[in-house]
């Protein structure tokens, strides 16, 4: 098998003949976007187009950032088709799709960027110019796949009403047509509007972390959640990976709410404690700690996509721009995925800095050669004409022909 249909085939996994539906002028900038992001040397579009390898200008790829709205909407609805796919395909009553709710911050310098605005830093402890962006994604196989990322916008005087992150991820949730998940999310998220939309508007259950000072009644007594976690006396063990967990279970009802819930009051061997919430009282409380710990994969991406992807360097003025800019961190992150998933299946010892080289290198040259290339050729000829060390050759030549048996 030769390079290139087998580096098409792996992309192609997840997205079927879409490239093959795009128009070259599309697909060869798309391509070049993804690829300049999946190369750390990369810190800008700027940087991108200044690689003469590509033979494109700065202005036409701000141009196609900027414009195309109709590709765009495309390329973001595609990314959500492909979860509505699988949730029409398994069903909800064997396989409950897990969606994973929260948003980061980008801090920013200029006040002319779109959507930037005075947020509070909770690691800094002051207020910061910066985006937010809200991300709701699937967790399948404790992977974590965005399926879309979205600015929350600024209060302003005129123009659009103001929406919280609450509502944003309600309106989200309706639009989209969630029924029969399970939802989970931190602190900030786990409040009565998003709770009880869940339960009664989506027919969701909630998994979430209560805050400090919210109200329950526990056993007949109202209480502050962190009076019940500082004085709950544990009861149970539950081992999750090679952490040791302790925990304890209760029925509550909340102040602010009008659905009951199940709370898990846990303990780590550090002595520190939370408390967990859910509205499906008959989930195991080992099942709750163990969904709610499947929210750092969230994390993860958000710290992949600002070190990897870069997040923060779209600098652009233009809305639309840093909006689509989004969609190709999203796009970007699913491939690198699923490149590497191929990969891992490869008796190579790499570390995950190498496969990361690897990744990149067979991106590259899927993308500089799959508009261009007319016919195939063999896997000597074809990696003869790429620019890279042998070394490097040779190890791209063993992770996209992995041993089978």
């Amino acid at each position: 098998m030769t390079i290139l249909p087998r580096i098409k085939q792996i992309v192609q996994e997840r997205f079927g003949t879409f490239f093959d539906s795009i128009e070259g002028f599309y697909l060869k900038n798309f391509l070049i976007l993804i690829q300049g992001l999946l190369t750390n040397s990369y810190t800008s579009i700027s940087a991108i187009a200044a690689d003469e390898h590509y033979g494109v200008s700065h202005t036409t790829l701000f141009r196609f950032l900027q414009s195309h709205e109709e590709f765009w909407v495309t390329m973001k609805n595609l990314l959500f088709s492909l979860f509505r796919r699988q949730m029409v395909g398994e069903g909800t009553s064997q396989h409950r799709h897990i969606l994973v709710i929260d948003d980061t911050q980008i801090a920013r310098r200029g006040k002319l960027i779109p959507f930037a605005s005075k947020h509070y830093d909770h690691c800094d402890k002051r207020f910061i110019l910066s985006q937010v962006i809200l991300t709701i994604g699937e967790v399948k196989n404790k992977v974590f796949q965005p399926l879309d990322m979205l600015f929350a916008k600024p209060p302003k005087e005129e123009g659009e009403p103001y929406r919280s992150k609450i509502e944003m991820a309600i309106s989200w949730l309706k639009d989209h047509f969630i029924r029969g998940a399970i939802i989970i999310a931190d602190s900030w998220y786990t409040n009565a509007p998003l709770i009880e939309s869940c339960k009664k508007l989506f027919e969701s259950d909630f998994i979430g972390r209560f805050k400090s000072n919210i109200i329950l009644c526990v056993d007949g007594e109202w209480k502050k959640v962190k009076d019940l976690v500082a004085k709950a006396t544990m009861n149970r063990t539950f081992r999750l990976g090679n952490k040791v967990i302790r925990y304890r279970t209760y029925d509550a009802e909340v102040q602010s709410l009008r659905i009951p819930v199940r709370v898990v009051v846990t303990e780590l061997e550090d002595g520190s404690r939370a408390l967990l919430a859910c509205t499906d009282r008959n989930l195991p409380s080992e099942a709750i700690i163990e969904f709610y710990s499947l929210r750092w994969t969230i994390e993860s991406f958000f710290k992949f996509a600002k070190q990897n992807l870069s997040l923060a360097k779209c600098h652009s003025r233009d809305e639309s721009a840093q909006s689509h800019f989004l969609i190709l961190i999203a796009i970007a992150y699913l491939i690198f995925n699923d490149l590497l998933r191929i990969l891992q299946t490869s008796e190579e010892n790499l570390t995950h800095c190498e496969l990361f080289y690897v990744i990149r290198l067979a991106f590259s040259i899927f993308a500089v050669t799959y508009f261009s290339r007319s016919s195939v050729r063999t896997t000597e000829s074809f990696l003869s004409e790429c620019r890279y060390s042998k070394a490097s050759q040779r190890v791209l030549v063993l992770l996209l022909h992995p041993r089978t048996g």
